[in-house]
């Protein structure tokens, strides 16, 4: 399946729907609407298991917008950064509704807000902080740059660094390895789901290039 562009006729359409029903990934935490984790950031035992279900990722293929569009992009105090991969996005929270977690911008991206929280500093951490964004195998938006535009692999490599950024401060964190994963093998990836403070773990869709739908994700490991 391509990636679309609304004809002419629904450029306007599509502008204004890019903001909330743009698809992408989708993290069903098995929770009910209002269910916190065990692990939740706050919780009493953050170092138990994240969630009681296996959490599974979905992909629907994001609808670029037309030409000359631009998509605004959400204002946040919290970003995250790759420095040598001149990638700077800003960081809102996300909470599961019923059970979900649908991104609702190509320009952004979010942190599971029932798990941990951006911090300051690596001390105040008490969970693993998980990044979600959209990925389009344009190189314009989300984690796109996270990936190889011909579809080869990741750009990142062990000792790359990536940065989250706060009011309170910045926590510098350093790429141990990325792997990808079949979208049916996730839920049963134990390593990518425990709770681990300190711990960055970025999700987003990998992209294969020229345009053929995506059948894995692209999971980043990095300590601080």
């Amino acid at each position: 399946m391509r990636l679309t562009r609304p004809s002419r006729r629904t450029a306007a359409v599509a502008a204004v729907l890019a903001l909330g029903c743009a698809g992408g990934t989708v993290l069903a935490v098995g929770l009910a609407d209002g269910e916190q984790p065990a692990a939740a950031a706050g919780s009493p035992d953050p170092v138990a298991a994240a969630t009681a279900a296996p959490p599974h990722v979905e992909e629907a293929q994001p609808t670029l917008p037309p030409e000359g569009v631009v998509l605004p992009t959400p204002s946040s105090d919290v970003h995250v950064v790759v420095p040598g991969l001149e990638l700077d996005l800003p960081v809102l929270p996300l909470t599961p509704r019923n059970g979900t977690i649908n991104p609702p911008t190509l320009t952004a991206a979010y942190w599971l807000d029932p798990y941990g929280d951006p911090v300051g500093s690596p001390e105040q951490a008490d969970n693993t902080l998980y990044l979600a964004a959209h990925s389009t195998g344009t190189g314009e938006y989300g984690f796109d740059p996270l990936m190889q535009s011909d579809g080869g692999g990741s750009t990142l490599e062990a000792g790359d660094v990536i940065e989250v950024s706060t009011p309170q401060g910045t926590v510098d964190y350093t790429v141990e390895r990325t792997e990808r994963y079949a979208k049916g093998e996730l839920p049963g990836a134990t390593e990518v789901w425990e709770a681990s403070p300190g711990r960055l773990v970025l999700i987003t869709c990998f992209q294969r290039g020229g345009g053929r739908a995506s059948t894995e994700n692209l999971v980043v490991f990095a300590e601080s």
